[in-house]
């Protein structure tokens, strides 16, 4: 998809705190897996980290590791918070549960699984997504997964490859002709 697909606005997003199937090594896909204590901890570490920081809305993934972490950001903002369903991760279908990640590079080069969402249809779905969150007042706060990175790294033409921690606060802006993106906190241990 060309640069300007989507629309030359800032936001800034975050993944998701922990769940017992990250801290495993387990792929989640569309499996709703809670925050485990150590996600809820590194959510509200985050909140106090971005204390200084003013959002408009908050757009979030309905999955409940990725909405309970917006609400968690959310207590003390009051903002309106947005769940819109094309935020969701990638459905990994019969991978859900496994940790086999060998066929990931190839994937996101357009390569197909039986069973899986494909990176073109999964990066079209992010699309339109994001085109709703940033459609929002703004400032915009996205709070989804890992693999929405991956779609943004595509759709933005960015380099590929990141693969942010859990909690991550990444900062994504227009530049000129490009995009560019700032980690602002990444991956924040859970406050004791």
């Amino acid at each position: 998809m060309p640069l300007a697909s989507l629309p030359l606005t800032a936001f800034h997003f975050v993944r998701h705190g922990e769940t017992d199937w990250n801290r495993t090594g387990r792929m989640q896909g569309w499996r709703d897996i809670p925050l485990n204590a150590t996600g809820e901890g590194q959510a509200r570490a985050l909140r106090a980290a971005m204390s200084g920081y003013r959002f408009g809305s908050i757009a979030a993934s309905p999955l409940s590791r990725a909405r309970r972490t917006a609400e968690i950001l959310n207590a003390r903002l009051g903002l309106d918070m947005h769940f819109i369903e094309d935020l969701r991760e990638f459905d990994v279908g019969p991978y859900e549960g496994s940790e086999a990640r060998g066929w990931f590079a190839d994937w996101r080069a357009g390569a197909t699984r039986d069973g899986v969402e494909s990176f073109a249809d999964f990066t079209r779905r992010i699309h339109r997504g994001m085109t709703t969150a940033l459609a929002l007042p703004g400032p915009i706060l996205v709070v989804a997964h890992g693999g929405v990175v991956w779609a943004l790294e595509h759709l933005l033409a960015l380099p590929v490859g990141m693969d942010i921690a859990n909690t991550t606060l990444v900062h994504f802006r227009p530049e000129g002709d490009h995009w560019q993106l700032d980690i602002v906190a990444d991956g924040l241990e859970s406050e004791a």
